[in-house]
């Protein structure tokens, strides 16, 4: 059975806060993917009042302000109100990635562009004699079907290293992204074959801050995401409650500045 169902359901929401692999061209990434499948979601991306673009999960046809102003447009894709929905895929992975720890201030750097000192403000640690270890974090990926199906195609074919079907979980596989934005292309290359020494804590794949009604049509009126994200952390705050349930847009992340 194909590692990716394209053509599956989206899912709900969950508090728990999350972290999202980040990629970047020109740094290899490697993962070691942790689900037997990915959960699939539908993204609209909306430009906010400060001119970034926003990914917010779909609310369904009856639900969802962009969705029922596209119905209104016509679906006309051509008009420049539409804004299209699209498939994302979520997988757990153990982030692999080789990196250089700063021993002052614990900041993460990727191996292969880590400077020799660390640059978060006011550290200035010495990276120069630090040996690199694998990041070994549990992150969401998400990405569009083009990864998915590579994936798909990865487990269909023999490992190179051991001539051997494998399922795409039993081996880490490295990510290597050029371009940028829409024109980013992911590679995925098998990794030498090394056994899980522990358990990992997976996230919910469900989760994820999902905007109200409200907030989706404050964004399209031209209001800016920060305001709903410090609005919610001011109700969190007041209500005594962490600011869990973050998107891939305003997740924390691991001090990775590369």
């Amino acid at each position: 059975m194909a590692f990716a169902k394209l053509e599956d359901d989206s899912p709900n929401t969950s508090s728990r806060k999350t972290n999202y692999l980040k990629i970047v061209p020109g740094v290899p990434t490697v993962i070691r993917i942790l689900d037997d499948h990915p959960v699939k979601v539908f993204k609209h991306w909306v430009r906010d009042g400060a001119g970034r673009m926003v990914g917010v999960r779909c609310l369904g046809p009856s639900d969802c302000p962009i969705c029922q102003r596209n119905a209104q447009l016509g679906f006309n894709r051509d008009h420049p109100d539409y804004i299209p929905s699209r498939k994302r895929y979520r997988v757990n992975v153990v982030d692999l990635t080789p990196v250089k720890r700063c021993p002052k201030c614990g900041a993460a750097y990727a191996a292969t562009a880590a400077p020799s000192l660390c640059s978060v403000d006011g550290c200035g640690g010495n990276l120069s004699n630090v040996q690199p270890e694998p990041l070994d974090e549990v992150k969401i990926l998400e990405r569009g079907p083009q990864l998915m199906g590579q994936f798909n195609a990865l487990e269909m074919a023999p490992h190179p290293m051991t001539g051997e079907h494998m399922p795409i979980q039993a081996y880490p596989i490295m990510l290597v992204a050029t371009g940028k934005g829409k024109d980013m292309v992911i590679t995925v290359v098998p990794q030498m074959i090394k056994d899980i020494t522990h358990e990992y804590e997976p996230f919910d794949l469900d989760g994820g801050l999902v905007l109200t009604a409200e907030e989706v049509t404050y964004l399209l009126e031209g209001g800016n995401f920060s305001d709903i994200l410090e609005e919610r952390r001011a109700s969190f705050e007041a209500s005594g409650s962490d600011t869990e349930g973050h998107t891939e847009d305003s997740a924390p992340r691991e001090r990775i500045p590369f």
